[in-house]
């Protein structure tokens, strides 16, 4: 008897909760004109509404997400559309519709925590596919401006999908590129050089490591010059050749050459935002 009570009081409460929510239908929305979002569940209460079923209760959620309007700007409906689709994916990470929408909509509303919530584990599951990892791999670079991770995935999309894989390398070698720190970021590009087979990401790579290495050495060579010349910069660069050790002036393989950003850090000129320096 004592096992059947717990039991029972679960399907009562459960059979209650289904009615309230049938109840809910007789009342009149509050804004009739857009489809917002106010409510989510706990988790236990999901699954204990879809009758226990996982996936039935992800695809609840993502059907939620779906149907709202897409005039909606509101930003607590996508803070909530954030929860349930990253309840989505704890319940159901190898759902498509669940990760392709939280690429598309959410990131760009100011939900790019929850987006990659839901990407991550679609990546993981997803073995197949390179679109969650390219996708997680993107906001990295473009939201958290977290170049290691966005070179990490966009190098695991690649080895995903071998027709896009030049391509794809050839993106994460840039963001690896684009590091704050630049001897990591010249460590990571030389591994990835000596570990490629492919000849023209080979050279491309090459490339790079050798333009980090006069980025590096002109740092020092103008580090050197500041501390002896009572912190004041060079008329030109050319001017550094002695200092630090510098012999040759380093020239940029890509074309784009070396320049102050607007924190006054040496940089490749093409991975400075012009627009902070005007």
């Amino acid at each position: 008897m004592s096992l059947w009570r717990p039991l029972l009081m679960a399907v009562l409460c459960w059979g209650a909760f289904a009615y309230s929510g049938l109840r809910l239908h007789d009342h009149q929305r509050l804004d009739q004109r857009l489809e917002v979002l106010r409510v989510r569940l706990p988790l236990l209460v999901q699954l204990l509404y879809s009758g226990g079923d996982p996936y039935l209760a992800a695809n609840l959620n993502v059907f939620r997400s779906v149907v709202v309007d897409t005039s909606v700007t509101e930003r607590e409906t996508f803070r909530i559309q954030g929860q349930l689709q990253v309840d989505a994916a704890r319940l159901n990470p190898l759902h498509e519709d669940n990760y392709y929408l939280a690429a598309a909509i959410l990131p760009w509303n100011g939900q790019v925590e929850a987006s990659q919530d839901v990407l991550l584990p679609a990546a993981k599951a997803r073995e197949w596919d390179m679109w969650p990892a390219f996708y997680y791999a993107f906001n990295a670079m473009y939201f958290e401006r977290d170049m290691t991770k966005a070179g990490q995935w966009a190098e695991m999309a690649a080895q995903r999908h071998p027709g896009n894989a030049p391509a794809l390398r050839s993106m994460a070698a840039a963001w690896y590129e684009r590091q704050n720190d630049s001897a990591v970021a010249l460590d990571v590009l030389r591994n990835m050089y000596a570990q490629s087979t492919d000849k023209d990401f080979r050279q491309l790579l090459g490339w790079r490591v050798a333009r980090l290495e006069g980025l590096l050495a002109l740092r020092a060579a103008l580090a050197d010059y500041r501390q002896q010349h009572q912190g004041t910069l060079p008329a030109a660069w050319e001017q550094l050749i002695g200092y630090g050790g510098l012999k040759v002036f380093p020239e940029d393989p890509l074309g784009a050459g070396y320049r102050l950003d607007a924190s006054g850090e040496l940089q490749v000129a093409d991975h400075i935002d012009i627009r902070k320096q005007e």
